[in-house]
């Protein structure tokens, strides 16, 4: 017996939406920033890094804080490596760090979500 699809079913385009609408406004925001990047650099970056500054705030910001950590636990080489790719991808896509920033300083500020353990 052949029964009507569920509409809220997760293995339906349409199910899927409506049950995650969070996840599903980032895919298509992330794909419009990457395709932004051909035509209009900056905006694109910088949609692309308030994703990222909203999906992945407490992990830089948990880095940034205990740099120092890091650095002595002997994982100098492969924290200069990080550190010239970063300043490169700074030098190369300012707007992808500036939305980051944005991102992370709203979720922060205004939102008061803190990173302190």
């Amino acid at each position: 017996m052949i029964t009507p699809e569920d509409p809220n079913d997760d293995r339906t385009l349409s199910g899927y939406v409506k049950n995650h609408a969070r996840e599903t406004i980032t895919y298509v925001l992330l794909v419009l920033g990457i395709i932004l990047l051909f035509f209009q650099p900056f905006y694109g970056g910088f949609l692309v890094g308030l994703i990222t500054g909203i999906y992945f705030s407490q992990q830089i910001v948990e880095y940034v804080l205990n740099w120092k950590k890091a650095m002595e636990m002997g994982a100098i080489p492969k924290n200069l490596i990080i550190l010239g790719i970063v300043i490169a991808l700074l030098i190369s896509a300012p707007a992808i760090f500036l939305g980051a920033a944005f991102a992370i300083a709203i979720k922060q500020l205004f939102l008061g979500q803190s990173f302190d353990k």
